[in-house]
């Protein structure tokens, strides 16, 4: 006797138009996968539209799910290639590799000082693709060779642009070091 997972019977039901199991879906993934879009997009408005299309793809592909155990990483994934479309249409050209990066990091000293909105706002400031590849390498955990294939790059494209975004925010942390040091100099 075949034993029918949490998720397949959910997604069957969704195929079969019950709109209690499409509300079911939907408020199973509604706040991860609006986080996700909060790191990948520019701005709210950018995160809700990236949101709206991918629930829509979402809906309109389960149909064509065929291992019905693998909807989370399904979803998450449509939910990324969206972002990376949306990013595309905005037509902001990668950074061309020419040569491999060593991609050791350093630590950040100023790092504690940083509060959640601050280190956003510094990861927000990046250009669209390097804040991308910096967010699906660091924070979703990608392989370069995964968001290659996502963003239709090479991978030593995504190794750069990732070089290329640790390297804005260390600078732009260390001009937050050296302000903070002057500041301190002069309430002495």
């Amino acid at each position: 006797m075949k034993t029918i997972s949490i998720y397949e019977n959910l997604v069957n039901r969704c195929v079969n138009r019950d709109e209690k199991a499409q509300k079911e879906l939907y408020e199973l993934f509604c706040i991860p996968m609006y986080n996700l879009c909060l790191r990948l997009a520019k701005n709210k408005f950018e995160a809700e539209d990236i949101y709206q299309d991918s629930f829509i793809k979402v809906f309109e592909n389960l149909k064509y799910l065929k291992n019905k155990n693998m909807l989370p990483g399904w979803i998450k994934k449509i939910f990324v290639r969206t972002a990376i479309d949306k990013i595309r249409m905005n037509k902001v050209d990668l950074i061309p590799i020419e040569n491999s990066y060593n991609l050791k990091t350093e630590s950040f000293d100023a790092i504690d000082l940083l509060q959640e909105s601050d280190i956003l706002e510094l990861i927000n400031s990046l250009p669209n693709k390097s804040r991308t590849v910096f967010l699906l390498y660091v924070v979703e955990g990608y392989s370069h060779k995964e968001i290659a294939e996502m963003m239709n790059i090479n991978e030593g494209t995504s190794k750069s642009q990732l070089f290329d975004a640790r390297n804005s925010l260390k600078k732009q942390i260390k001009k937050m070091e050296l302000s903070l040091s002057r500041l301190e100099y002069a309430e002495l």
